[in-house]
């Protein structure tokens, strides 16, 4: 048996950020923003509209369900801001968590644009059948797909860019017997862990670092929604009936999990989207009923939250930004940039260049880095011992000036 260890960390949220949650109903035609129960916005539609998707820093993506499209709203404004033209109908979206690069599934290929400047990067295929769901690792280095034909490949970003239509995945998991439902990639890029759904009631965790199968988890039936909060440490997974599982992963798991596991949240109605609150203490759950129910994540319990939509929930989406305020006067998108069909490559206007300000960076010789360290030895011998003494009491200042970056690191690196 594998391990998974898991690192626990208290996460304090400023008391300005404000968690809004993304709504489509079942008519694909009303988008609406969601705080606290209240409706703070609904988006002009004029299309019916498949499925939600996050663009940083501030906006909302959508595809069209009838026709090669995709709207682009910014949070603080009602109407569109931009409208993407594809060369076919795309089944599932994604974006680099930069917000400059956007992967679209066509079929069973994924094309690649730099939005800034529109142009189409490049366009591989692994898949036999059609992908279902793309995701990016926090990072940016990597992009995981999933299919109807039951794979999940693992490609690395920089090898996208440089390897043409010959591109091959970093690894390609075939441990699912039917079709990819969800997918989820923790933190850690390289070093993180893959979380996948499919219909053959499993879901499987892999290592991305080694590209080995840490362990498989069967529950009784289908899954088609997966959660999981930001430690790694608990997995929550939605059916398509009422029923939400949740599995532990830091705690013995029982023998035989499929027959013994019992739901941890039971909907009075069918369940038709979910999300996890940002903070990983609640799940959001929208039934067939048109409601939106809010639900602990440790205890199961119905928490004092709800909404009331005019129709079904289809799709949902939470969002935390520090901060919203409406905007009625229009503001341009930055991207204004038609997205190119044709496959121009990496071009100089992709890449991120330094202002020009920047001092450029110069590096000595192995001869001259060693004459420094002479010099500086020499130094020491003839101020004494003193000196030393003086080192050791900077080297303990180092010490605790690196203890606190760390901690400073690990909670930018949680709060993002």
């Amino acid at each position: 048996t594998t391990l998974l260890y898991t690192i626990k960390f208290e996460i304090r949220l400023d008391t300005r950020m404000i968690e809004v949650n993304i709504l489509l109903n079942e008519e694909r035609s009303g988008l609406y923003a969601v705080q606290s129960s209240n409706k703070l916005a609904k988006y002009k539609v004029t299309e019916m509209l498949s499925k939600i998707y996050f663009l940083a820093p501030h906006y909302i993506m959508c595809t069209s369900l009838r026709k090669p499209l995709i709207y682009i709203w910014n949070m603080s404004q009602d109407s569109c801001v931009q409208k993407y033209v594809l060369p076919g109908m795309a089944l599932c979206l994604s974006s680099s968590p930069c917000g400059l690069y956007l992967a679209a599934a066509i079929d069973n290929t994924i094309m690649f644009w730099h939005l800034p400047s529109g142009q189409l990067l490049n366009t591989v295929s692994n898949h036999y059948q059609k992908i279902e769901v793309l995701t990016w690792s926090h990072d940016g280095r990597l992009i995981i797909s999933g299919g109807h034909d039951n794979n999940v490949n693992v490609w690395e970003f920089y090898k996208v860019l440089n390897g043409g239509s010959s591109c091959s995945p970093l690894y390609s998991f075939t441990n699912h017997s039917m079709s990819i439902t969800d997918m989820h990639c923790g933190f850690g890029g390289f070093k993180s862990r893959l979380f996948t759904s499919s219909l053959d009631n499993t879901c499987n965790i892999y290592e991305l670092s080694s590209g080995k199968l840490i362990i498989s988890l069967e529950f009784p039936c289908p899954i088609y929604k997966l959660l999981v909060n930001k430690c790694e440490s608990s997995v929550y997974a939605s059916t398509v009936a009422t029923d939400v599982y949740k599995v532990s992963l830091i705690s013995e798991p029982d023998k035989d999990m499929s027959t013994s596991m019992k739901p941890f949240i039971t909907c009075p109605n069918k369940i038709t989207s979910c999300c996890l609150t940002d903070d990983d203490n609640a799940i959001v759950i929208g039934t067939c009923e048109n409601e939106l129910l809010k639900y602990c994540a440790t205890t199961g319990q119905v928490l004092p939250f709800s909404f009331k939509s005019r129709s079904q929930i289809f799709d949902m989406m939470n969002i935390t930004l520090s901060s919203y305020k409406r905007n009625d006067k229009p503001v341009s998108f930055p991207y204004a940039q038609p997205l190119q069909r044709t496959n121009t490559g990496v071009l100089p206007e992709c890449s991120l260049l330094l202002p020009s300000s920047t001092p450029s960076l110069s590096f000595c010789s192995d001869a001259e880095f060693l004459s420094l360290v002479n010099e500086a030895v020499k130094e020491e011998e003839e101020e004494g011992p003193d000196s030393v003494s003086d080192l050791k009491q900077k080297v303990g200042e180092l010490g605790t000036l690196s203890e606190k970056l760390v901690k400073f690191a690990t909670e930018q690196l949680i709060g993002s």
